[in-house]
């Protein structure tokens, strides 16, 4: 259990960071980032709020309390970043790798999320089975 936490972090952390970078470049290299919109045929009014929804999203997976806002963000996270792989190979403006590494990280953080609930679920029942069995 210990061992698929850390994984779990590790890989959290790593798309954390991925997406932090991309949030630096949506804000502090605005210019770029609309030429590079323009070039993959996205128009300039997209970025600030991608960036918004972007921060949003990390905000809702790292805090991890409602499940409903989590499944959102993964889900808004993965038609972003299937939509970025898209747009990269349609107007053949670099190769996104980014995105790739970004999107397998993703999957791989939601799918060792759902291990991790499941298994806190799995515990928690038999903490209560325990408890229920000590009061009679």
């Amino acid at each position: 259990m210990k061992k698929q936490l850390i994984i779990y972090y590790t890989f959290l952390g790593l798309f954390s960071l991925m997406i932090l970078a991309s949030l630096y470049n949506h804000l502090f290299n605005y210019a770029e980032a609309v030429s590079e919109y323009a070039r993959l045929g996205y128009p300039e009014h997209l970025v600030k709020p991608l960036a918004i929804a972007q921060l949003a999203g990390l905000f809702a997976i790292l805090y991890n309390k409602k499940k409903m806002l989590v499944e959102w963000a993964y889900g808004g996270f993965f038609a972003n970043l299937t939509l970025a792989v898209v747009a990269h190979y349609c107007s053949k403006y670099g190769n996104g790798a980014e995105a790739v590494i970004c999107l397998i990280l993703l999957l791989t953080t939601y799918s060792l999320n759902r291990k991790r609930i499941a298994n806190t679920e799995v515990q928690e029942k038999e903490e209560e089975k325990r408890s229920h069995l000590v009061k009679v």
